[in-house]
Parts: C-alpha cells; sequence; structure tokens
C-alpha cells in the first residue's frame, strides 16, 4: 500500500443545489438527509429525514406537525419525518431527480418509518441512517428523536437507535425489535448516532456511529455478520485498532474527531478507507483516511468551506455517494443539507 499524500486534493467543485421532486398532487420544498444505499443493478435507495411537502391540490393526507415546525410548514404544508424512493442509473444528479418515492394511497410520498400513536403523542420522529441491502431486503439503522423545546428547532433530544427491515420493492418497512423495545441502542444520557455508516466485506457489516462529546463528536465502530443484524447480541465493538473486539458498547474505542453523521468508504484511488464530514459549526468539508476500515485514521484534514445560506446557523448530514463515482474513486460525489428545509446541495471532490 502507497503511503498517503499529506494532502490528496486536487480541486472541489460546487455542483448547485439538487432538484426538487414534484407531481400534479405535491411539490417538494426540501429535505434532509440523503444516505444512498446501494441495490445492485444500477438500482439505488434513497432515504430522508425531515422533508417538507407543499400540497399542490385540496386533498392531502393529515401528517402531523412539530410544533417547532408548524410556522414554516404553513396551511398547505405536509411534513415527513422521513421517506425513501429508488433512483436508477449511475448519474446521481438524474438518479437524484428521478427518485420514484414510496407513496401512499393518496400518491403523496409516505413515512416509511412509522411512529405509533402514542409516539406521535410524545412528539417522538424517527430519521432514517445507513444500511445493507441483503436477502432481497434493505436493513438500515435509525434514529429517534423526541421534541423537548417546541420553541426551536433545536429543541429535541435523541432516545435511541433501531433497525428497520425494508422492501425495496414495495417500500414497505417494518421496525424490528430487541427485548420487546426498538431501541437496540439507548443513549443513557449521550448524543449516538449508531448506524450512521454502513460498510459491507463479504458476510461482514461494519457499523460506524458518533457519540458526541460536548460540542463535537468521536466515531466508534461495531460489526456484526450481515446475516444477523437484527440480533443485538451478534454485535461486537471495536476495542482498539490492533484491532480487538468486545461484546460491550460501553468498551467501544474513540475513532477520532468525526460529524454526528459521516461517511466511510473504501476508496480505490487512494488505496484507502476514506471518511468524509462536514465540521458542523465551522461549515468546512473534512476528510480522514486510514489503511484499514478500524483504523487508526489520520488526523482532519479541513479541505474546503461549503457554500450555505446567511443564515444558516448549521452545516450537516454530509454523505459520500460511492455507487456514483465516474472513474473508480478519484472523484467522489458529497450532498449536504442545511436547516429551515432548504434542498440538498452537492460537491464534487477530486483528487490527485
Amino acid at each position: 500500500m502507497s503511503p498517503p499524500d499529506a494532502n490528496p486534493v486536487y480541486s472541489v467543485r460546487y455542483m448547485g443545489t439538487l432538484r426538487r421532486a414534484y407531481t400534479d398532487a405535491w411539490a417538494l420544498l426540501g429535505q434532509d438527509g440523503g444516505q444512498s444505499i446501494d441495490l445492485g443493478g444500477e438500482r439505488t435507495l434513497f432515504v430522508f429525514s425531515d422533508t417538507l411537502l407543499s400540497a399542490r391540490t385540496v386533498s392531502r393526507p393529515d401528517h402531523s406537525v412539530p410544533a417547532a415546525f408548524r410556522a414554516e410548514v404553513g396551511s398547505q404544508g405536509v411534513f415527513l419525518a422521513n421517506c425513501a424512493g429508488l433512483g436508477r442509473g449511475r448519474d446521481l444528479r438524474q438518479a437524484w431527480s428521478g427518485i420514484d418515492y414510496f407513496l401512499d394511497p393518496m400518491q403523496f410520498p409516505r413515512e416509511i418509518v412509522a411512529a405509533s400513536m402514542r409516539e406521535r403523542a410524545q412528539e417522538i420522529r424517527f430519521w432514517p441512517l445507513h444500511g445493507v441491502f441483503w436477502n432481497e431486503a434493505v436493513y438500515f439503522f435509525y434514529l429517534g428523536v423526541q421534541t423537548v423545546d417546541p420553541s426551536t428547532i433545536w429543541g429535541f433530544r435523541n432516545v435511541g437507535s433501531g433497525i428497520a427491515r425494508l422492501d425495496a420493492r414495495t417500500g414497505e418497512c417494518e421496525r424490528l425489535s430487541s427485548r420487546d423495545d426498538w431501541r437496540f441502542w439507548r443513549c443513557h444520557g449521550i448524543d449516538m448516532h449508531f448506524g450512521a455508516q454502513v460498510v459491507r466485506q463479504g458476510d461482514v457489516c461494519y457499523v460506524f456511529g458518533s457519540v458526541r462529546d460536548s460540542f463535537y463528536s468521536h466515531a466508534i465502530l461495531a460489526r456484526v455478520p450481515v446475516s444477523e443484524m437484527a440480533d443485538i447480541k451478534a454485535y461486537t465493538y471495536l476495542q482498539s485498532t490492533a484491532p480487538s473486539w468486545s461484546d460491550s458498547l460501553d468498551e467501544a474505542c474513540d475513532l477520532g474527531r468525526c460529524a454526528s453523521d459521516f461517511s466511510v468508504s473504501y476508496n480505490l484511488h487512494l488505496d484507502r478507507y476514506l471518511m468524509l464530514y462536514i465540521d458542523p459549526y465551522e461549515k468546512v468539508l473534512t476528510m480522514r483516511t486510514a489503511e484499514l476500515i478500524w483504523g487508526p485514521y489520520s488526523e482532519p484534514t479541513p479541505i474546503v468551506g461549503v457554500p450555505h445560506a446567511d443564515t444558516t446557523e448549521m452545516v450537516y448530514l454530509g454523505f459520500e455517494h460511492p455507487g456514483f463515482t465516474p472513474d473508480a474513486g478519484r472523484t467522489v460525489l458529497l450532498s449536504y443539507s442545511q436547516p429551515h428545509f432548504k434542498n440538498n446541495s452537492l460537491l464534487a471532490l477530486k483528487f490527485r
């Protein structure tokens, strides 16, 4: 394996905002997220979190709106805590603009991870993270958040992470349970995003997560046989980059700085694992690399400040889309989000 270039970045190009979908019944105003999960055969599942639609007809679904968003949603707005759809082809902009969303009977995009009536009353909603396609289904991780201060869009807390199984043909989704609880991983007072990124190697899935330390986060790593993703007892957690593994999440080691949500992929051009994230407060695209998936990862390398609206408090949910690289990893594409239902933006990062 060749030694790493101190700064292998050749250029960064801002490609603008991604196209907003619309039909005769609804129009997409903005959404968060945009993780891509490769389904093979040039098919990709895109999953999104908070999404705002504008109803273009009088009849529309009655989705409950968190109080913090009511002013932004408006009387004709439709709020979804999450949604998903299928893209086709290997051109990211075209696949994204042509997403076939999973729809409800009224032909509106629907929530794939649905909250129960009790959970809705508690103002709990669910955000999809990342996952893997296996045995004709997508197994993906998701985060539960609860609104605790309706006076601000940032007034929520993390209540745990779960696993769901989705039929990619129909969008039918089942929330799995562990010990009669959807929360496979409880937060216990910390902000942990378990399943922020999944990398499959043969029959094993490596599952990355993040744990927040005050304003910032560090990465953790687990592994699990792909056939046992629904069994909490099958997960082991990286204890050291030797590597050594532990049955206890409490013994998971700190892989260093990251954002709450980030991407990891094997980059053929760099011959290394590439971690990409956007520093939410500095609004800077940042990278780290490692020879092995469990690290050690290099120190964070700031690349460039990303374009954003003047009123944007934070930039977040920076996700690489490795299934869409046009040149075996020399160029990687990364989307990112801004608050207040702005549409996702796209960057092209090119290496030397």
